[in-house]
């Protein structure tokens, strides 16, 4: 019986190590993507190709990952008790006409898929036109998932190499699917930004328009269009491990806030967006606190690719298994002739 226990032994030791390798926080190195279409429309006196590009899987320095979930739903939280502006700032990649497709509200926007569109100075309370009120935003499976060592969730930023913008970001460990509210939180994660987004950019320059909204999450009429720029993309992907998720929990997506929020070392301080002690309301776009401009590539669970090296090591798992069981078989059938 030693033999097979020893195999056995072995056998968990592997499978342990296997279960429980994670990744860490890493600036995303690349990425590969699919595009779809369909006809051109009008919105707001505008044309949009309608055309999506979406991420399949992206790399860092030592691992590749894919998509495997997509969130069901997205909760912008604005404080409209604050004062400040009820704006949104919207940006669209510019073609011969408007690449992607259009959206209608704030949360479909960024809520998917999609590398063509995304917000502009997302947690900015800055008086003027890209001031808004927003100061969370909930990417939601309301239903629930259960993690594991290999799931991570990945944030994009349009800019510059070298000064993408910092924000802050914590799991939903709790869902109240009556008021569609979270009900509590991990910890709260902070991303400084800059160099942590790696030396390149995963999308080169492009050249995209702001939109300029003064309603809320409604992007049917906007208030300016004129505003161009040009900018690449860069991103970075957290581990669940890193987020101070372990495997096996049930979660129900994650929320991304300005760079200046916090939860005065209790995460149930992040329930309530409202509470101006940990969610400032003059939260500026310049200096980065509340600058990210997001794409619509929000809610989307992406887990780790095992590398083939880790496909040889199962296999050698495998073999040495086999081989050990084998001899210990062989062992006891001669002791008992």
């Amino acid at each position: 019986m030693k033999g097979a226990l020893s195999c056995l032994s072995f056998w968990g030791a592997f499978c342990f190590a296997f279960a429980t390798c994670a990744f860490a926080q890493s600036a995303i190195t690349g990425i590969t993507t699919s595009t779809s279409s369909t006809a051109p429309t009008v919105s707001e006196g505008y044309t949009f190709q309608n055309v999506t590009t979406s991420v399949t899987t992206f790399t860092t320095a030592s691992s590749t990952y894919a998509v495997t979930g997509l969130a069901n739903a997205a909760y912008v939280r604005r404080n409209t008790t604050a004062g400040n502006s009820n704006q949104s700032s919207v940006w669209y990649v510019q073609g011969s006409n408007f690449l992607g497709v259009h959206s209608n509200d704030y949360a479909s926007l960024l809520l998917g898929n999609d590398i063509n569109h995304g917000s502009d100075n997302t947690f900015s309370n800055d008086v003027g036109a890209a001031g808004g009120n927003i100061e969370r935003l909930d990417f939601v499976t309301s239903a629930g998932m259960t993690s594991n060592a290999s799931m991570g969730f990945a944030v994009f930023d349009r800019g510059a190499v070298g000064v993408h913008d910092a924000f802050k970001i914590a799991v939903i460990t709790g869902w109240d699917s009556v008021n569609n509210k979270p009900t509590s939180y991990g910890q709260l994660v902070s991303e400084p930004g800059g160099a942590d987004y790696g030396t390149q950019n995963v999308v080169a320059d492009f050249n995209y328009t702001l939109f300029r909204y003064s309603n809320g999450d409604n992007l049917t009429a906007n208030t300016a269009s004129t505003e161009t720029g040009t900018q690449g993309v860069g991103g970075v992907v957290f581990s669940l491990a890193q987020l101070g998720i372990t495997a096996g929990t049930t979660i129900y997506g994650y929320s991304l806030f300005g760079y200046d929020v916090t939860d005065g070392g209790n995460s149930a301080n992040l329930l309530d967006w409202t509470g101006t002690s940990y969610y400032p309301t003059n939260t500026t776009g310049t200096t980065g606190s509340g600058g990210i401009d997001l794409l619509g590539l929000n809610g989307i669970t992406f887990s780790a690719i095992p590398e083939p090296s880790t496909y040889m090591a199962f296999g050698t798992g495998l073999m040495i298994a086999a081989i050990a069981f084998r001899r210990w078989h062989r062992h006891r059938m001669m002791r008992n002739e």
